[in-house]
């Protein structure tokens, strides 16, 4: 009983590695390929990662759901951006719209919910102050690797309170949505 605990544990804390280090090397190269305009790769490399998330949920429907909640709201975040003038993004089809490449790496943020990021669940604050600064690190990241450029001094600051607005929400919604309870 003690030895299938600690396995059990084991894995939950190995499934949490692996979605952060599949997290991190999908940013990197949906970011990549969006600053070389070279999204098929990218996109790809990003699907396979939303399917290795697929496959590990207990719960595959709740999983769907998360990652197309995420998918269609977070991009609207996006959008506001784009169409108040504080961020151009490169690899877009129109100017008008945020590219696919956005709406992969927000389908990649909802997979570190109930994950690697699943902890913040149990602190509103920090979850608070966590989207605060990470959100908008991310972006100056993705503007160093030219796959960005922010257009207006206002930028940060609108990246700040929405990131500091979205995470607790998206963590919300994840708990209502978890493909991987217990």
């Amino acid at each position: 009983m003690v030895g299938d605990t600690l396995s059990i544990r084991e894995t939950k804390k190995q499934m949490k590695l692996l979605n952060f280090a599949l997290f991190q090397l999908g940013w990197f190269i949906a970011i990549w390929g969006a600053a070389h305009q070279n999204l098929l790769p990218s996109m790809i490399a990003v699907a396979l990662i939303l399917i290795i998330y697929i496959i590990q949920a207990s719960y595959k429907k709740e999983a769907w759901i998360l990652l197309l909640c995420i998918m269609l709201l977070g991009p609207i975040f996006d959008q506001c951006l784009l169409s108040f003038g504080l961020i151009e993004y490169k690899s877009q089809y129109s100017e008008y719209i945020v590219p696919i490449w956005i709406v992969a790496l927000w389908g990649l943020f909802a997979t570190t919910l109930n994950l690697s990021l699943g902890w913040l669940k149990d602190y509103k604050l920090l979850a608070i102050l966590f989207g605060l600064i990470g959100g908008p690190l991310a972006y100056l990241a993705a503007e160093k690797l030219n796959a960005i450029q922010l257009l207006n001094p206002y930028a940060l600051l609108a990246l700040s309170l929405g990131w500091a607005l979205l995470t607790p929400l998206f963590l919300l919604i994840a708990e209502r949505w978890n493909g991987f309870r217990a």
